[in-house]
């Protein structure tokens, strides 16, 4: 009727016989992560210490900050997201946080801002929102100077504010000799 693994045997009371001689089924490893399954709603925070994989629906906060979080094919988040590594491949409306990088597949829908020293765009994914990518850990400083105009080369001189006194050309605006 029922197939069972070939590893496993049975009792005389159909129990599997490593529970009939009363030990307990050996532990889960603990690298495997969890995962939130298709039929699974929840609304609120979700925390942990282990990856996370979400097929099923959240709506709140997911703070996975040293684990990776993948959000499924079938997985719709209605949250920020935080974690280490995070990959989308449902559906995002939030904010996407990562301390080693965001991976967004082909099937991905997301809506909202992307933080990530490196980010990857697979080509199909949909994405609306900004993108930070900050891979030293600083802040980005805005260059201070002026920019060459169009036409000038970078070495290109001009002269905007010639000495009191000096002579212009009416036409051009250039300073004349003396």
């Amino acid at each position: 009727m029922f197939k069972k693994d070939d590893n496993e045997s049975l009792s005389a009371e159909g129990r599997p016989a490593q529970a009939a001689a009363g030990r307990s089924p050996a532990p889960r490893k603990s690298g495997g992560g969890a995962t939130i399954g298709p039929s699974i709603k929840i609304k609120g925070d979700v925390s942990g210490d282990e990856d996370l994989l979400i097929q099923g629906q959240i709506e709140g906060k997911v703070k996975l900050g040293k684990h990776n979080v993948t959000i499924g094919s079938d997985g719709h988040v209605k949250a920020d997201v935080h974690g280490r590594t995070v990959v989308v491949e449902g559906q995002v409306e939030g904010d996407l946080h990562a301390k080693e990088q965001i991976i967004l597949r082909h099937s991905a829908r997301v809506e909202g801002s992307i933080a990530a020293p490196r980010v990857t765009l697979e080509d199909g994914a949909v994405f609306r929102g900004g993108i930070e990518m900050d891979a030293g850990g600083k802040e980005a400083k805005p260059a201070v100077g002026k920019r060459p105009e169009m036409g000038q080369g970078v070495g290109a001189k001009r002269d905007d504010n010639p000495p009191k006194g000096a002579a212009q050309d009416k036409e051009s605006g250039k300073s004349l000799p003396a």
